[in-house]
């Protein structure tokens, strides 16, 4: 669906179309033209007797006469001061920017996507053990006030378990309301207007295996495209300096002529070749030479921003690995970290029930272990969506050139997996 509706790929594919076009009119610089035109017109001297020129015919006549002028033009451009060469080399390399701008587009908005996936995976993780931890805290109020009844609890834990209850419904409350934000920023990700149709898996798969060679940061879409536009802006430099050269062209023109003094049919009928003309053209233009200098002094300007956009781009490129890197380690110790306390939690557990059957402690002291176990199990969840985010960023970053095809392949398999399962 993003591929299909978000606005950044939209654009990058558009830029890329019409780099195409920019690049066959650049081609177009090195061939010939080739115009044909026909005229026809009635002619009336005010004198008795007149002479002119039509379609490189002299015509004498002493009345009106009705013509038919036909004419075939051709022009190859020999030599404009390597302007067409320039503006060849610049319109390659803007194609090549647009191609890579429109991997880097669409790798930046999945990127995009997979993270307000994992968001939203994460909000329906928090929001389920949200409902079952506040049911487990209604009976820890009620197992208190029942203690205090019998004057085993003081009024403080009540109120402590009161407290306790109203926290975590406030929590459900936060968590659903940021499940619904999550699902908005969703929905803009992937360029569709509404959230309501959308379905998140609890579970985000991750990528079968990281990256074991670390690929030069050069080689990032982003960076390949910045280096591709400044080159262009530097060939746009030399087509600027080529308003200083003369040009050189070989013209060729066929004309033919009908002439008839009473039928412009007859005229356009009796159309005949009249002449021929080939030769070469010099043009140079020697002033003013300040709208050569101004042209020049802007690609220039053009240059020394584009190279600053490839250095921009190569730091983001590199801080993008680094922080790629430390994400995925962070999210590993994470892992590892929830993982313990959901041992520990259950082994609390445990060790409550083996209490309460030896009647060394009460139902009371069991909730409390089962709202820890939840809390623990709902980390440890969570940890395994931001891990699985991270590895995602570490791919894009280590291999930005295969991070698409690596994504969509996992998302189709989990996608098809099962309905596979059920056909075989």
């Amino acid at each position: 669906m993003s591929l299909r509706h978000a606005h950044a790929i939209q654009i990058a594919e558009g830029t890329l179309t019409q780099a195409h076009g920019q690049h066959l009119s650049a081609l177009a610089a090195f061939l010939p033209t080739l115009s044909v035109s026909d005229s026809e017109q009635l002619y009336a001297p005010f004198g008795a007797q007149s002479s002119t020129f039509i379609a490189g015919t002299l015509v004498s006549t002493r009345g009106r006469f009705y013509d038919n002028a036909a004419t075939v033009s051709a022009n190859w451009n020999l030599f404009d001061g390597g302007k067409d060469v320039a503006g060849y080399r610049a319109a390659a390399d803007t194609l090549t920017a647009a191609h890579t701008g429109l991997e880097a587009a669409v790798n930046k908005t999945l990127t995009r996507v997979v993270g307000a996936y994992e968001a939203v995976a994460a909000d329906q993780v928090r929001v389920q053990a949200d409902a079952r931890i506040v049911a487990w805290d209604h009976r820890i109020v009620q197992m208190t006030q029942q203690r205090y009844r019998h004057l085993v609890a003081s009024r403080l834990t009540v109120l402590q378990a009161l407290q306790q209850l109203i926290t975590a419904e406030t929590t459900g409350i936060n968590d659903r309301t940021q499940e619904v934000e999550d699902r908005e920023t969703l929905a803009r990700a992937i360029g569709i207007p509404g959230h309501n149709r959308l379905r998140v898996a609890v579970h985000v798969p991750g990528p079968a295996r990281l990256p074991a060679v670390v690929a030069p940061v050069n080689r990032a879409p982003s960076v390949v495209a910045a280096r591709a536009t400044w080159q262009a802006a530097r060939e746009g430099v030399s087509v600027a300096e080529a308003g200083y050269w003369p040009t050189l062209a070989v013209t060729a023109q066929y004309n033919a002529l009908g002439l008839n003094p009473g039928s412009a049919q007859t005229a356009f009928t009796a159309t005949r070749g009249s002449n021929y003309t080939v030769g070469l053209t010099v043009s140079w233009t020697l002033f003013p030479l300040i709208n050569t200098g101004g042209s020049v002094e802007s690609a220039a300007g053009q240059t020394v921003s584009a190279e600053a956009s490839f250095r921009h781009a190569q730091v983001v490129a590199r801080q993008r690995r680094e922080a790629a890197r430390s994400l995925y380690q962070t999210a590993q110790a994470n892992i590892r970290a929830a993982a313990q306390g959901v041992r520990w939690a259950h082994e609390t557990v445990q060790l409550t029930k083996a209490r309460i059957r030896g009647q060394q402690d009460s139902e009371l002291a069991l909730a409390q272990a089962e709202v820890a176990r939840l809390q623990a199990l709902t980390t440890e969840r969570v940890a395994v969506l931001t891990r699985a985010l991270a590895a995602w960023k570490l791919v894009r970053a280590d291999r930005p050139q295969r991070f698409a095809t690596r994504l969509l392949r996992a998302t189709l398999m989990r996608a098809s997996g099962p309905a596979s399962h059920r056909r075989r």
